[in-house]
């Protein structure tokens, strides 16, 4: 489940970095609520300042909340996923 989770808010990150930037995952918080019934399903969000953000820091980090489901509608997990981007090539220092 905290992988279904990493992934979703990875994707979500990494389709909105700009190509000259690179997502990395630097702190994955869960919790465990009860045990998970049937399949799940995930879905990352972000809000319009995190878009903002993202396009006009160089580098920065934010916390990426997720809603995890199982099939029986209930929450097994509460996830959050602290993501930083960073540029693919530093720059030089001249």
């Amino acid at each position: 489940m905290a992988l279904a989770a990493e992934s979703a808010t990875g994707i979500l990150l990494g389709m909105n970095v700009p190509d000259t930037h690179v997502p990395l995952i630097k702190q994955m918080k869960v919790d465990y609520l009860r045990r998970c019934e049937g399949s799940i399903w995930v879905e990352a969000s972000l809000t319009e300042e995190d878009y903002e953000r993202i396009h006009e820091e160089d580098r920065g980090e934010m916390w990426v909340p997720c809603r995890v489901e199982d099939e029986s509608g209930k929450e097994p997990i509460k996830a959050h996923m602290l993501w930083a981007w960073v540029a693919k090539q530093r720059r030089s220092k001249l």
